[in-house]
């Protein structure tokens, strides 16, 4: 899927290729009408195209999610609680989390993060059975050079273990997007990653991004002056490819790369979403 030139300025980024078989299979007449029939001529232009994002979308059925919680526990505490364990209206931000994710049928959940923070989110919700979900704590291990944002590294900690697309989630976000059809959009665009987006008054404090169309042509996380008002919401999809990246940060590395080889597409979802630090909660 990407071939970095060889004199690519960030020359640690892999080489990552999609190998494709030929295949001959017979059809029912009806399947094949209706298979035809989400052809559009743009996204997906012909038959070939169509059982391939019908096969992803059939076998994305068991759904899988990421809550980031990494980093240095005393960056995730606000007020002395952890983040994801703030309450809002009665439920912590995670357990709002999982409901969301639930609902959208995630129900196979990774949580990351270090050994102390995995032990608090773990008293709280155990191991996701009393939500209907599957939950695997991953610990991180911490590493240096610490940089200014380590989500890539946290992320690659799942290398190995995740091997189809998935949903990622920042564990300070509070959301109610449609992620069923944020997923669906993923499949059609076929790119590395969809980030979810959404509009703010001041994205100067954000990961402020540039469309065209449906891909996004740049990424810069908390600019100083910025003319677009679009900013990265902190969930995405992403395919298994993304971890094989060698940078340690999302928001400063990896995500502008992926957006100069249009390799990053972008999504207004229909729904909202919030940080904690914008929260008045209780």
């Amino acid at each position: 899927m990407l071939v970095p030139a060889e004199n690519e300025e960030r020359a640690n980024f892999p080489k990552v290729s999609v190998i494709k078989e030929k295949l001959s299979i017979t059809l029912d007449d009806k399947i094949l009408k209706e298979v035809d029939s989400i052809v559009d001529g743009v996204r997906i232009r012909n038959t070939s195209q169509s059982i391939e994002f019908l096969l992803r979308k059939s076998l994305s059925d068991i759904r899988t999610a990421v809550i980031l919680a990494g980093g240095p526990e005393e960056k995730l505490r606000l007020g002395g609680t952890l983040k994801p364990l703030i309450k809002i209206k009665g439920k912590t931000i995670i357990e709002h989390a999982i409901e969301n994710l639930r609902k959208h049928k995630f129900s196979d959940i990774y949580i990351v993060g270090r050994k102390p923070v995995l032990s608090e989110i773990f008293n709280c919700i155990g191991d996701g059975s009393a939500s209907d979900v599957s939950i695997q704590y991953v610990e991180e291990k911490s590493e240096k050079p610490v940089t200014r944002s380590d989500t890539a590294r946290t992320l690659k900690t799942l290398k190995g273990k995740i091997r189809k697309t998935f949903l990622c989630v920042y564990c300070d976000v509070l959301f109610d997007y449609n992620l069923s059809e944020a997923l669906n959009f993923h499949l059609r665009e076929g790119g590395v990653a969809t980030l979810i987006l959404k509009t703010e008054q001041s994205p100067v404090k954000w990961g402020v991004v540039n469309l065209d169309g449906n891909k996004i042509t740049s990424f810069e996380e908390k600019p100083k002056k910025s003319d677009s008002y679009i900013v990265f919401s902190g969930i995405f999809f992403a395919e298994p490819e993304l971890l094989k990246y060698s940078e340690n940060s999302l928001e400063y590395e990896l995500f502008p790369f992926l957006a100069k080889k249009s390799l990053l597409a972008g999504l207004i979802c229909s729904g909202k979403s919030q940080h904690v630090h914008e929260m008045r909660y209780r």
